[in-house]
């Protein structure tokens, strides 16, 4: 008996994703696909090409870090020169080759998919939004992408998580890959770790083998929020201060008014350190 492997899996579980996008993109409609990172839009993206490939030039792409070099991807993918046409030939520039790329694709019968979309630097977005007014055909693979540009003119389509008799599924698989035998407690343990994301199911059998366990796991790493504590320490302050008033205390009153500035200053600091981890960790 022959195992399917997580991928081909993947594919079965969105058969109905995988109708709706290709229904899509044959009606001339572009598209942009949303889902948690591992949730298989990569997958996706590879098996809308194989069943369009015959009837549609297709590039996969993914930013690799440089505008231009992406360009060439698309471009090699398309058919399109890189390269101008002289008796010395010269790799075109990243402006050439959005200008031959947007005219080979408005040539129609071309499909740009976009992996990781969000990625993409603003350039390649607004070029792309450029491609969306002639015959471009696009199919965007995100994350979270920005509430702009591009990402605002295509319809949206959402990837629910899968359901746990497909994570089930898709982990028994992978054990039985790996030659693994893993028991039905731990095997229920490991399936809580992972929601409906396929390649979280993947990964926590990876894990199990290596003898990696939650603890090790940064997925689930929870945090402390320190707000309530810091609000409560300045109503609390106040109420210091409120009494030495009634009191008639000054000095009660000045340590009030001193620990409170001392509490604002730092619920400050506090708030603009978070805001920086924030823009880090996107």
């Amino acid at each position: 008996m022959t195992t399917r492997d997580g991928s081909a899996l993947v594919v079965e579980f969105r058969e109905d994703d995988i109708s709706q996008m290709v229904s899509s993109l044959v009606k001339g409609q572009s598209l942009l696909v949303l889902g948690e990172s591992g949730s298989g839009k990569s997958v996706l993206g590879i098996e809308i090409a194989k069943r369009l490939g015959s009837d549609y030039q297709i590039a996969i792409a993914s930013y690799s870090g440089s505008a231009k070099q992406t360009l060439i991807a698309i471009a090699e993918a398309l058919g399109v020169p890189t390269e101008t046409c002289d008796e010395r030939p010269k790799p075109l520039t990243a402006d050439q080759l959005r200008v031959e790329i947007a005219k080979d694709m408005n040539c129609g019968r071309r499909l740009l998919i976009a992996d990781d979309a969000h990625r993409w630097p603003a350039s390649l977005r607004y070029w792309m939004e450029e491609l969306l007014r002639g015959k471009g055909l696009l199919l965007l693979l995100a994350d979270r992408p920005p509430a702009r540009d591009v990402f605002l003119k295509l319809p949206r389509m959402e990837l629910d998580p899968l359901t746990p008799d497909q994570i089930r599924t898709i982990m028994y698989a992978e054990a039985t890959a790996q030659g693994m035998a893993i028991n039905p407690t731990k095997f229920a343990d490991l399936q809580q770790r992972v929601g409906g994301n396929p390649a979280l199911a993947k990964r926590v059998v990876h894990e199990e083998l290596l003898g990696i366990g939650e603890e090790m796991s940064t997925d689930h790493r929870q945090y402390i929020d320190g707000t309530p504590f810091l609000i409560a320490g300045l109503s609390a302050i106040g109420i210091v201060r409120f009494i030495g008033i009634g009191l008639g205390d000054k000095a009660l009153y000045i340590v009030g008014g001193v620990a409170t500035l001392l509490a604002l200053t730092l619920r400050t600091l506090f708030y603009s350190l978070n805001r920086k981890s924030t823009r880090l960790g996107k």
